[in-house]
């Protein structure tokens, strides 16, 4: 019999001689891990003072850095202007222009 998934609220099967399933293993490997808090947390004070200054500390969160880079967007800033401040991909900023207005609409 395998175990279950180490992942709380997993009910599938671990992978064979691993803690998890394929689908957290996936996820971990593309996302970083699940059990990760800080991915939710955000200071919005923090995050408009950055905007303004134009600038992503190095000890930024993901989700900081996501609204950061939102918010230099909707003050027309370019893509590779906003990737160079965030030290993203340009790409991944054109990605999280397009979830932001799909979520608007």
């Amino acid at each position: 019999m395998q175990r279950p998934c180490r992942i709380n609220g997993c009910e599938r099967p671990a992978l064979h001689h691993r803690t998890i399933c394929s689908t957290h293993r996936e996820r971990i490997r593309n996302w970083g891990d699940p059990d990760f808090t800080q991915w939710t947390v955000a200071d919005d004070m923090d995050v408009q003072l950055l905007i303004e200054q134009q600038r992503v500390p190095e000890g930024a969160t993901r989700l900081e850095r996501r609204l950061i880079a939102v918010g230099l967007s909707e003050r027309g800033l370019s893509a590779e202007r906003v990737a160079d401040i965030v030290a993203v991909a340009p790409r991944t900023v054109h990605r999280w222009r397009a979830k932001t207005r799909q979520q608007a609409a």
